[in-house]
């Protein structure tokens, strides 16, 4: 996407609703760009004064005399200068924070909405560095270009307006000179965008790394592999800190371009000066304003010359932002309300492919009565979970249909269709927070007395209320601190709540021991009592209690 694309997407979608804030932030910096030109002012007033003075008494006399009726009005510019600084500054970075906030909520529903192929196929540590270190970026960027473009813009207008008015024909040398240092800048900060981005996702791949080398520190230290990790995140490190000094080269080239054009134009204003007053066409106290106008201005200049490498920065993040925001949503929903569905499940001749080109399923078919228990056994790849994966619609078939209660579900709102569902898998989610807020997820507003009613259903009431606050105790990432058995009742007790008619197993059982299997299959055996069951197992032996065993192989079922 173009840059001039993305900035006006960004103005449009995240700045356009708080222009309040940006008008008030505008007039801030207005008042201190015109409190900073004054400086200049007064200077010359000064200058010009002191240089018209005899000596002598009344010379002494009147010299006091100007500065007693000049300090109170540099005591208001100082105070207007300060007020505005602050203003301006909170403002801007108001600004910023709800812009970026307001990307990150947009960043995270895209995440949630899209395909869920895609988003399980992306590392979780590459998705969380745009939400924390593109957004950082974006944020700084903002700031910058809030700060800098309008306020030092701003600034230097007022000090060149008032250098126009010393001495317009020296003030136009000024203004020969410092374009000189333009094309170099943008040259530079063209090139940073592509070396910005290389940064950034190089920080992605980080971010990934490490978050698969800390969850995998049970495998890292019992097969003592902390020195291999250590060098391969080493090099990622290594990487990174290559790339990043390509990109601090590069920002480190316009500053010294600034300081020479504007050791430069200081120069030029001296000797010429110096000829003006001579020759009687400026005052001294003119070239003092002038000087003290240019020096005040130069470091502006070089924050609004250094701007546009922060801005190639922030728009190389910006891309990767809008990249996330912009995938596809996820299967369109439909629009007819599905009430408590029977349970009769169909799929027929339903082929799927995933983005990789993978094929997971191929005319397969397959008819489920209500309330019928069916397991599909089979070797890994062979289709199984992507069948459990379609009847919520986590991605739609590329051919064929799948029914409930004789419709298909495409013609149904995705919250209606899901709402007919509960899932127990292997791998079971618990968030940080409270065992009782877990399984509250099941079915949102639940009370207390179902929540506990729901786990002792699952068998998990005794071990729950043996934990140090009970119900109300902080779990843990993922439940770390649970065992297996333990995190599958309580993602059972969740399934129990949510009461839904049709339920999906996958391989609900397959990471527990024989004893803490047999507990949570008893648990499953009652859940799945008047409920429609899909259950997706590796081994046959896993499935007691189904209806009918299928076998699902290269895309097809068979009977067995």
């Amino acid at each position: 996407m173009a840059k001039t694309s993305l900035s006006k997407r960004l103005w449009r979608e995240e700045l356009v609703g708080q222009l309040p804030t940006l008008s008030l932030a505008f007039v801030f910096m207005v008042a201190l760009a015109a409190a900073t030109a004054a400086y200049a002012v007064l200077t010359k007033l000064v200058i010009d004064r002191l240089d018209g003075l005899e000596s002598g008494v009344d010379a002494v006399e009147a010299a006091l005399g100007f500065a007693t009726s000049i300090a109170p009005v540099l005591i208001l510019i100082t105070l207007v200068s300060g007020l505005a600084m602050y203003g301006q500054r909170i403002l801007s970075n108001k600004l910023a924070l709800n812009a970026v906030a307001s990307l990150q909520k947009r960043m995270f529903a895209s995440a949630h909405a899209g395909f869920f192929a895609d988003m399980t196929a992306e590392p979780t540590g590459t998705l969380v560095s745009r939400f924390v270190s593109d957004v950082g970026v974006v944020s700084n960027t903002l700031i910058r270009v809030i700060t800098n473009l309008f306020k030092d813009v701003l600034t230097v207008l007022f000090l060149l307006a008032t250098m126009l008015w010393f001495d317009w024909q020296l003030s136009l040398l000024i203004l020969l000179v410092y374009p000189l240092a333009f094309w170099p800048v943008i040259a530079i900060g063209n090139r940073l965008r592509g070396r910005a981005k290389d940064v950034q996702v190089k920080v992605g791949d980080i971010t990934s790394d490490l978050t698969e080398s800390f969850k995998g520190a049970r495998l890292v230290k019992t097969y003592r592999l902390e020195d291999r990790e250590t060098e391969r995140l080493g090099q990622s490190f290594d990487e990174r800190i290559r790339l990043m000094l390509r990109v601090v080269s590069d920002k480190a080239k316009v500053d010294p371009i600034l300081e020479v054009v504007g050791g430069l134009a200081v120069a030029g204003i001296i000797v010429f000066g110096i000829y003006r007053v001579i020759g009687g066409a400026s005052t001294v106290g003119d070239i003092g304003g002038v000087l003290v106008a240019i020096i005040t201005a130069a470091p502006r200049v070089r924050a609004l010359g250094t701007l546009g490498t922060v801005y190639q920065e922030g728009l190389a993040s910006l891309e990767r932002i809008y990249a996330l925001i912009d995938r596809k949503a996820e299967v369109e929903s439909g629009t007819e309300e599905l009430g408590r569905a029977t349970g009769a499940v169909e799929f027929r001749d339903v082929s799927f492919a995933y983005p990789d080109g993978t094929q997971a399923l191929n005319g397969a078919s397959l008819t489920i009565k209500s309330g019928e228990t069916v397991a599909l056994v089979g070797p890994s790849g062979g289709g199984k979970s992507t069948l459990l994966n379609l009847l919520p619609r986590l991605f739609d078939p590329d051919a064929g249909e799948v029914r409930i209660d004789g419709q298909d579900i495409r013609e149904f709102t995705l919250e209606s269709l899901r709402r007919n569902m509960a899932l127990v898998s292997q791998h079971v989610t618990l968030f940080s927070d409270t065992v009782a807020a877990n399984i509250a997820l099941g079915r949102e507003g639940a009370t207390r007395d179902e929540i506990i009613a729901a786990a002792k259903a699952a068998d998990a009431d005794v071990f729950i209320s043996g934990l140090e606050q009970g119900y109300d105790t902080m779990l843990s990432e993922d439940g770390q601190s649970l065992s297996g058995g333990q995190r599958q009742r309580i993602a059972i007790a969740r399934a129990i709540l949510r009461d839904a008619p049709i339920l999906l197993l996958d391989e609900a059982t397959s990471a527990l021991d024989p004893a803490t299997q047999e507990a949570v299959t008893q648990a499953l055996s009652k859940l799945r009592e008047g409920r429609t069951t899909l259950m997706v197992s590796h081994r046959v032996e896993a499935t007691a209690g189904a209806d009918r065993i299928l076998r699902v192989e290269n895309g097809q079922i068979f009977e067995d």
